[in-house]
Order: C-alpha cells, then structure tokens, then sequence
C-alpha cells in the first residue's frame, strides 16, 4: 500500500489514489507528500508551491496575441 507524508506538517495519506497527481499535494498546507511504497520513497508529489520557475525570454520582433489581425479567408459561411 502506498503511503504519502507531508514534508511540512506530518499529515499521513494512504491508497493507491497517491498515484495521481490530484492527490499528491497536502490538502491542508499545499507542499507535495513524499510517497513511499514499503518504507522505500517511490516520489515527491508535484505542488505548484514547490514547482520550479520557468521564465521565457522571447525574441522583441514578435507580436503579442492580441496584436494579430484575422485574416479574412474569403469563403462564406453557410454556402
């Protein structure tokens, strides 16, 4: 049986559901539980609190999403 323990309050979660992401982050304070099978750690869940940060430099010469225009296709629609 699976067993997962919060690194930062001690709370104690078993079942199989440890398998899923959903259920591999403390309800209570949010950090990722350590998930051991048999006394072995198997993995830290995922938290967004725990996640690392990822910035994206893009290029200056790019448009912005809002800043396209919509190209008009030609057809008509319903035809």
């Amino acid at each position: 049986m699976l067993e997962g323990k919060c690194p930062k309050c001690g709370r104690c979660f078993m079942g199989w559901a440890l398998l899923t992401p959903r259920h591999q982050t403390c309800p209570r304070c949010g950090m990722g539980l350590e998930i051991t099978d048999g006394g072995r750690k198997i993995l830290t869940g995922y938290s967004p609190f725990s996640a690392e940060r990822y910035l994206i430099n893009l290029p200056r010469d790019v448009a912005a999403s809002g800043d396209k225009k919509k190209e008009d296709r030609g057809g008509k629609s319903g035809d």
